[in-house]
């Protein structure tokens, strides 16, 4: 028998999100382009994260399970156009997703078959349900605001089909679910509630007037506009998934988007009084509530008095900017058009360690970030499915496509929150801690038979993670890979042959007990105290001696991710 030891990502004062799971729930919303009924893509992208996994798809009375995909594959899943949510109320048009084992899921919607300039785009990351909540704050937006903050004219026409945004409130559970909307109408706070059937939604209009959204049980909420106009009356489609209020932050770098010349940011808070600053200066809103940056062609870095969430906007363009404490070490992104960039921020100190797949970014031109640690790139893409991770630190990952002058995008999809050296991780490292005692030779093929190998604590926050899974007072020790060699009776790490990359075995950081190590005479191999109150620190002992093994599996990272087949829901 076994304790199995986890290290897993975990979040952080429940900020800290990573965006897979094995359920999910989602809507399209109308994608109206350029009024004209052009044929329609809607596509939801689903990638194992993990060998042999088998996703489910259930669309009003349609179940279609996929099966085996390998880790890294992605699978095409093809709507028709009455999968879209065209009407106010209730509708039966959500969109279920459950897996075996951790996916990814990202929407795509096109609308139009001409030229470029007669396309409507957007795409949008599917939260899991894990990360789905009951309290949201709803941005408070009016179309006529935007249209006269960027410099635009009223459309010839009043239908609000057409020329207001939409909210739609999906329950995430099977139950029926009490939702409660909250308007403050010419200064009186008032709520509306309604039920809502297992697995269903409503589409409500979302003037600035509705600015919560509460519920007993989970629930997705979708902001959209179906066609914000832009300039030389063209128009495209907005969507936005908003997070629940515990994945808000106060420090934003709020990111420049090459090609954007006119951009607000749009900050959303619990409390009125609340703020946001710019190098000491307070940002003032405009009337319609919209702040202006301090330029428009850097990215700059912005921190609010209170938890808020903070959107970019520019005509056609709706993006949720990445607080600072939701940074992660590994993003996947999936593009879709000829002209695509990641937009990445990572820490000017260790910038040339960002990584696209398997090899580090050296065509990167990087720009400071004033008053920040931080630099940022534009990275170009050439393939249609990567992932971009860091082996040290916390990044920000943002996907930027091109259909002829509009840009539209979004933050790529966190898939690991904690730094690697060995990968972009989708499987943590396990310890295993033997109850029976061994040998230290014993104990090594012991390991090794488990396809693990003896641990290897070549860092400080490896040697506390290992601390912090083991919640003992025993006065015992456990073996772990250190020993000395015996030519030059230098330590070393001994590590199990992999096909996994590994680090180098040379002995940097150590953890060694007050006059320890021991001559070499007296030991030759080295344990761990499992007594916390020792701290868990190292010994030099005689290599024939028992004690138990503390086993080390490394952690499963991505190696590629490859194109699989298409499915058609009808």
């Amino acid at each position: 028998m076994f304790l199995i030891l986890l290290i897993a990502s975990t979040f952080t004062q429940g900020l800290t999100i990573v965006s897979h799971g094995n359920s999910f729930i989602t809507a399209f919303p109308e994608n109206l382009a350029y009024f004209y009924p052009f044929t329609s893509s809607i596509i939801l992208t689903v990638t194992a994260l993990h060998e042999d996994t088998s996703f489910t798809v259930y669309f009003n009375n349609t179940q279609r399970t996929i099966p085996n995909l390998q880790r890294g594959a992605t699978t095409k899943v093809m709507f028709p156009k009455t999968a879209e949510v065209h009407q106010l109320n209730f509708s039966t048009n959500s969109i279920r997703i459950t897996s075996t084992k951790n996916v990814v899921v990202q929407s795509f919607s096109q609308t139009g078959t001409g030229t470029i300039l007669e396309k409507s785009v957007q795409t949008s990351v599917v939260q899991p349900i894990t990360n789905l909540g009951t309290d949201y704050l709803i941005p408070p937006l009016k179309q006529l605001d935007l249209i006269q903050t960027f410099g635009g004219s009223p459309a010839p026409f009043s239908s609000q089909r057409y020329s207001s945004f939409k909210l739609i409130i999906i329950n995430a559970e099977d139950t029926e679910n009490n939702i409660t909307i909250v308007k403050n109408i010419s200064g009186s706070v008032q709520e509306e509630n309604f039920t809502i059937p297992s697995y269903q939604l409503i589409q409500l209009q979302a003037n600035a007037s509705l600015f919560k959204v509460k519920s007993n049980h989970k629930v997705a909420v979708i902001l959209t506009h179906p066609c914000l106009e832009m300039t030389a009356c063209k128009c495209n489609m907005i969507v936005n998934q908003i997070l629940p209020t515990e994945f808000h932050g106060q420090n934003f770098v709020v990111p420049y988007i090459p090609g954007i010349t006119q951009s607000r940011l749009l900050m959303t808070s619990n409390e009125r009084s609340t703020s946001l600053s710019h190098s000491n200066v307070q940002l003032q809103p405009s009337s319609s509530g919209l702040l202006s940056l301090s330029f428009q062609t850097k990215s700059q870095y912005v921190n609010a008095s209170g938890n808020v969430s903070l959107k970019l906007i520019s005509p056609g363009l709706f993006v949720e900017v990445i607080p600072e404490n939701m940074f992660a070490a590994c993003y996947l992104l999936q593009v879709y058009s000829d002209v695509k960039n990641a937009l990445v921020i990572a820490e000017t100190g260790s910038k040339t360690n960002v990584h696209n797949q398997n090899s580090p970014v050296t065509n990167a031109a990087w720009t400071e970030i004033t008053g920040t640690k931080y630099s940022s790139a534009i990275i170009p893409l050439t393939e249609q499915y990567t992932f971009i991770w860091h082996p040290s630190s916390k990044i920000a990952v943002y996907i930027l496509e091109n259909i002829g002058t509009t840009v539209y995008g979004g933050p790529a999809i966190p898939i690991n929150d904690q730094p690697d050296e060995l990968g972009c991780v989708v499987i943590p490292g396990q310890f295993e801690v033997k109850n029976e005692p061994l040998n230290w030779t014993e104990s090594l093929a012991h390991c090794t038979s488990l396809q693990s190998q003896l641990a290897c604590l070549t860092k400080e926050d490896i040697q506390m993670e290992l601390a912090n899974m083991i919640n003992t007072t025993e006065d015992e020790e456990a073996w772990i890979g250190l020993r000395r060699s015996l030519m030059t009776t230098d330590w070393y790490w001994q590590r199990t042959p992999s096909t996994t990359p590994l680090p180098s075995s040379s002995v940097d950081y150590i953890h060694w007990a007050d006059g320890q190590p021991l001559d070499k005479s007296k030991g030759l191999c080295a344990s761990l105290s499992l007594d916390r109150e020792d701290a868990f620190k190292w010994k030099s002992a005689k290599c024939c001696e028992k004690k138990r093994p503390v086993c080390y599996k490394p952690p499963t990272v991505l190696t590629a991710l490859t194109s699989g087949v298409t499915q058609n829901i009808s």
